[in-house]
């Protein structure tokens, strides 16, 4: 049995990309620094140590396929159900050969392989159920991430995303990137049992977090180095500005 395995969800179709209508080609195929999205997401994950990739994918998959051919997996989502139902589609490629999955979204390419590293060192110190990435953002709203809630003694007790926050809960600074390792037992055990009774009528990956403390598990969360590594690419704006990020990491790679 393999260690690790990661599931890259890549089956958006981008339409914030492309003034709300349907993208030519997956939000993931939109390029940064002379290269798509998501092989800057695979290359990362694979800089961690990380080998078996699966990429969910869906809308134009076949794009995303003839990118990348035999380099990783692919399991598909038919239907955009949610980020959950995303994740689920890869338990018949990977279930029962691998003690661990991580998970995150293919817009979000810019998690330094270093800030990957440590999560997965402290996975393996720690011993938890879910171990997860945060950021804390000086203006939260702004960026419209999912809030880390936290108990009186700082145990991570689940994520509400913004669209369902209470007035007091979308104040908190403490925001989900989207970045986890789970126990892949459990996981694989758990994902199918999460209901869609949100505003968006979808199956949210952040509710295997609620699943965690339900069933008494440990969840810990590791803040990203940097606000600059959580943020994701829904827009051109956003687009441009990871591009000006990647570019910066170059230049000083170059100096030091």
């Amino acid at each position: 049995m393999e260690k690790y395995a990661a599931i890259i969800l890549a089956a958006g179709k981008g339409t914030r990309m492309n003034d709300g209508s349907d993208s030519p080609i997956p939000k993931v195929m939109f390029e940064i620094a002379g290269e798509p999205i998501i092989r800057h997401s695979v290359d990362l994950i694979r800089h961690a140590g990380i080998d078996d990739v699966v990429l969910v994918v869906g809308y134009k998959k076949e794009l995303i396929e003839d990118f990348f051919k035999d380099e990783v997996s692919y399991a598909v989502q038919e239907n955009q159900l949610g980020t959950g139902h995303a994740a689920a589609m890869a338990k018949p490629l990977l279930r029962g050969k691998t003690e661990s999955i991580i998970i995150f979204y293919g817009d979000n390419p810019l998690y330094k392989p270093s800030t990957v590293k440590k999560i997965i060192e402290l996975y393996e110190q720690e011993k938890p159920t879910v171990a997860m990435l945060s950021v804390v953002f000086d203006d939260p709203k702004f960026w419209g991430f999912g809030r880390i809630l936290r108990d009186d003694s700082g145990e991570v007790i689940g994520i509400v995303e913004q669209k369902d926050c209470t007035p007091e809960e979308s104040l908190v600074k403490e925001s989900n990137p989207g970045f986890y390792i789970f126990n892949a037992e459990w996981f694989w055990d758990n994902i199918e049992k999460i209901g869609n009774e949100n505003a968006q009528h979808e199956f949210y990956l952040t509710d295997m977090i609620v699943k965690a403390k339900e069933q008494n598990k440990r969840i810990v969360a590791m803040p990203v180095s940097r606000e600059s590594e959580a943020l994701g690419i829904n827009n051109p704006d956003q687009l441009a500005l990871a591009e000006k990020i990647l570019k910066e990491r170059i230049e000083e790679n170059d100096r030091s």
